[in-house]
């Protein structure tokens, strides 16, 4: 065997990486995991919001706007209200049973509000009743005013 000393000089002994490289890997998992994670987060559906409701006599709330409802689909019917106005009415039922058994300030939210803080049903039935409203004429209102009527019904109905 020869002595290191007889060794030419060309020759060295091991030598040990960077540790550079490997906080460099570390660094990379660590991102690439920072941007699945992140995609998850970012692009999962939202959450239904949730709505509180209100400790009151839900069964008298509902028979009171179901009849509200039942007057103004007379009323409609009978070419007393226009199908505008009937939307119109429609929309303040709905409000003011959403208001009464629940927290949500329904009567003075906007549509966009509904959008982002009310369940999908609730949501649903005030898009349906919201263009018809503002419509310059009575066509939109009288096609559609059935299922509004629908939706408003089911809405008061299954609430509470």
């Amino acid at each position: 065997m020869r002595a290191a000393d007889d060794m030419p000089a060309e020759f060295t002994g091991p030598v040990a990486h960077s540790s550079l490289w490997l906080w460099l890997a570390v660094a990379l998992a660590v991102l690439v995991v920072a941007y699945y994670v992140l995609s998850w987060w970012l692009t999962r559906p939202p959450r239904p919001p949730k709505v509180v409701r209100v400790d009151v006599d839900t069964p008298g709330l509902r028979a009171v706007h179901l009849s509200r409802l039942d007057a103004l689909v007379a009323q409609v019917q009978a070419g007393e209200l226009s199908a505008r106005d009937g939307h119109q009415g429609l929309s303040e039922v709905v409000r003011s049973y959403v208001a009464s058994v629940t927290t949500l300030p329904a009567r003075s939210m906007a549509l966009a509000d509904f959008r982002s803080s009310a369940p999908p049903e609730l949501t649903e039935a005030i898009e349906l009743m919201y263009p018809p409203e503002f419509a310059p004429d009575d066509a939109i209102a009288a096609e559609r005013f059935a299922d509004a009527v629908a939706h408003a019904r089911r809405l008061v109905s299954t609430w509470g």
